[in-house]
């Protein structure tokens, strides 16, 4: 997916690094990586790995700017990198629910913080919650339009109906034969003073970067 993002403007990796997956042997794709002076590194991975690579090039007085997904477990990776977290970024294919400012734009959001803090008083509401509260509200929109005689061909068939879905989010769902993406939003953020920040000017980022 990096690089076909790439190729749409030209542009090809000044290298790649990899890691057994199920391991935390990053030194090999580290060193690659930081021969190459790359001034971003996309990365795409589990928490583990992903903090110990960050750590391992800090320690290496290595800084570009770190960027991982929405798979690799944000409040995961934040909690093992502690302060060396700062910084880094995370997309999310979900708005965060823990910024104040997202439950009062986005009456989807602010629902499932309600229900979150109702069923689960002890625990925080998160993306990775929400993400999965989005996921069973289309499950059951797919569940009420295939109506009695349910199997896996007329849920699909039912599925592939959803237009323009709205769940109180800044986005609607729209499934067809052609698209099962559903959700095609992607959110930003970065790790500071461990928190996720959303983020808003790119041009900050790239001032924010450390000075080798």
């Amino acid at each position: 997916g990096t690089e076909l993002a790439l190729k749409a403007f030209g542009l090809t990796p000044v290298a790649r690094g990899t890691y057994i997956r199920g391991t935390l042997n990053v030194g090999e794709g580290l060193s690659k990586i930081k021969n190459s002076e790359a001034e971003a590194v996309v990365m795409i991975g589990t928490y583990e790995p992903c903090a110990k690579f960050i750590k391992m090039a800090k320690s290496q007085g290595y800084t570009p700017i770190f960027y991982n997904v929405s798979f690799v477990g944000a409040d995961e990776l934040a909690r093992r990198l502690g302060e060396e977290g700062e910084g880094v970024i995370v997309s999310q294919v979900v708005p965060s629910p823990e910024r104040p400012e997202t439950q009062a734009l986005l009456k989807g959001v602010k629902e499932y913080v309600e229900l979150h803090r109702r069923y689960f008083p002890e625990d925080v509401p998160n993306v990775i919650g929400l993400e999965g509260y989005i996921n069973a509200r289309v499950l059951v929109e797919g569940l009420t339009r295939a109506g009695k005689n349910l199997n896996r061909e007329t849920f699909i068939e039912a599925i592939e109906t959803i237009r323009k879905f709205s769940l109180g989010l800044d986005t609607e769902i729209t499934f067809s034969p052609q698209d099962h993406q559903g959700l095609k939003a992607v959110y930003f953020s970065r790790i500071q003073r461990s928190q996720f920040i959303p983020i808003s000017d790119w041009q900050e980022v790239k001032r924010a970067r450390p000075v080798r």
